[in-house]
């Protein structure tokens, strides 16, 4: 049996149509891409936020930041403790070391007559035959001076000084031919030191 197909009859409208899309559709890849880069999207969003970032540091950086000051004022107020707590510390421990030194001042010049007695009493001896008591006298005498230097005594070295009213008291005057008015020219009862301060001034005679 034979079959017989028969040919479609196309509308030349629809072809017409077609033949357009199809143009329109080839123009359209053969346009390039006006869509926009994603990579490029990215940095124009860095570069704005980059930019909004440097707007703020600039203005907060030229406000003063209120916790400088705070930190400075008490950083202030740290050193000027600490200077003060050494002061205390440097004055107590002079203090301390300035009553070990003299909490025995008066007993130490309650002593001075007695050395007092000591060289009169030397000096009574000289003219008498008693070399056994004067050397008694003696080692009882020097005993009693290496005790005062162990606590700081010594004698004053006033015979030629210049008179210093703070360390003599000038009981005598004298006029001496060739020596030079204001000075020590004779020592009538010995003066002492504690630790070099004046534990007893000493009775002088000056010239004039």
């Amino acid at each position: 049996m034979l079959l017989v197909a028969e040919d479609v009859v196309k509308d030349p409208n629809e072809e017409e149509a077609a033949a357009k899309s199809a143009e329109a559709d080839a123009e359209g890849d053969a346009r390039p891409s006006e869509d926009v880069d994603p990579a490029e999207m990215a940095e124009e969003d860095l570069s704005y936020e980059a930019g909004d970032s440097a707007e703020e540091e600039g203005a907060s950086a030229s406000e003063p930041d209120p916790r400088d000051a705070q930190i400075e004022e008490l950083t202030q107020q740290l050193l000027r403790t600490r200077a003060d707590f050494d002061n205390f510390r440097r004055r107590t421990r002079q203090e301390r070391e300035e009553l070990v030194q003299f909490a025995t001042k008066k007993l130490l010049a309650d002593l001075l007559p007695v050395l007092d007695n000591f060289d009169r009493a030397i000096q009574a001896l000289e003219g008498v035959d008693e070399p056994q008591m004067k050397q008694g006298i003696e080692m009882v005498h020097r005993q009693l001076i290496q005790v005062m230097h162990q606590y700081g005594v010594t004698e004053m070295d006033a015979v030629g000084a210049p008179f210093d009213p703070s360390q003599h008291e000038a009981v005598m005057q004298e006029q001496v031919e060739g020596q030079e008015p204001g000075r020590v020219i004779e020592v009538l009862q010995k003066g002492y030191l504690l630790h070099g301060k004046v534990l007893r001034p000493a009775m002088v005679k000056v010239s004039v």
